[in-house]
């Protein structure tokens, strides 16, 4: 299992991304349940740092690399078979949790100017995908009221993609941290489905809380500090879903 994004806010499944623009846009809706089914077939997504203590509820948060630079991401898995969603069921996402990933869609930001130049010189531009199966012109929430401003709903989005942007930075310097300290280790799942071979799963990682424990003092002060320290715990405890999804993935579909 490998995950090939360029970045938190992957717009890879995103077909026809245009600028929003409150005239041209004025009349458009999303339904929302439609709108996240272009993740139905994603099996991972990117998650953010602020975003781990929450989704631990639910998903197991783990570390994969990125096939384009081969850097470690932190990721919510929603499957362990290609293609599979096991979030995905009857038309509609299925948790109480929804990860930021997802429930951004159908918008996405880019940034004006050259990819190398200073991120707090680049315009934020929130955009679109006209192609995905939720935007449409009767039925749905609105993205702008009569008077041409943003909708209660649009600003909830818009908010999701801040939180994106925001957490972005924090989550690379927590990613390398763990990292640097020697911390992340893989791990393998095992999936047994009754008269067949056991299936192995690798190229997950997590926190390797052995050598956590043997951290120095002050080294531990510092993860605590900066917050790291309990989105570790938060991943480890969170691989008792994996199990789960194990199970889940060997049940036939219905």
């Amino acid at each position: 299992m490998r995950h090939g994004t360029r970045g938190i806010c992957n717009h890879s499944r995103m077909t026809n991304l245009v600028n929003l623009d409150r005239a041209a846009h004025r009349n458009l809706r999303v339904v929302e349940e439609q709108a996240f089914s272009v993740c139905k077939d994603l099996t991972m997504c990117i998650v953010s740092l602020n975003e781990i203590a929450r989704l631990v509820v639910e998903y197991p948060i783990v570390f994969t690399k990125n096939n384009e630079n081969d850097q470690f991401v932190c990721v919510a898995l929603f499957g362990i078979s290609p293609e599979r969603n096991l979030y995905w069921q009857n038309g509609r996402w299925n948790s109480y949790t929804v990860p930021l990933n997802v429930g951004r869609q159908p918008f996405f930001v880019s940034f004006s100017g050259p990819p190398e130049s200073d991120p707090a010189t680049q315009q934020a531009i929130t955009c679109v995908d006209l192609d995905n199966p939720g935007v449409q012109a009767i039925n749905g929430e609105r993205l702008f009221d009569d008077a041409g401003e943003y909708t209660p709903y649009l600003r909830h989005k818009m908010n999701l993609l801040t939180e994106l942007i925001d957490g972005e930075r924090r989550s690379r310097l927590f990613t390398d941290k763990a990292a640097e300290l020697g911390l992340i280790h893989p791990i393998q799942l095992e999936v047994r489905t009754p008269g067949a071979e056991p299936r192995k799963f690798s190229g997950l990682y997590s926190i390797d809380e052995r050598k956590l424990r043997t951290l120095e003092p002050a080294v531990v002060a510092d993860l605590n500090s900066s917050g790291y320290l309990h989105a570790m715990h938060a991943m480890i405890s969170s691989l008792g879903h994996l199990q789960i999804l194990a199970r889940r993935a060997s049940a036939p579909v219905l």
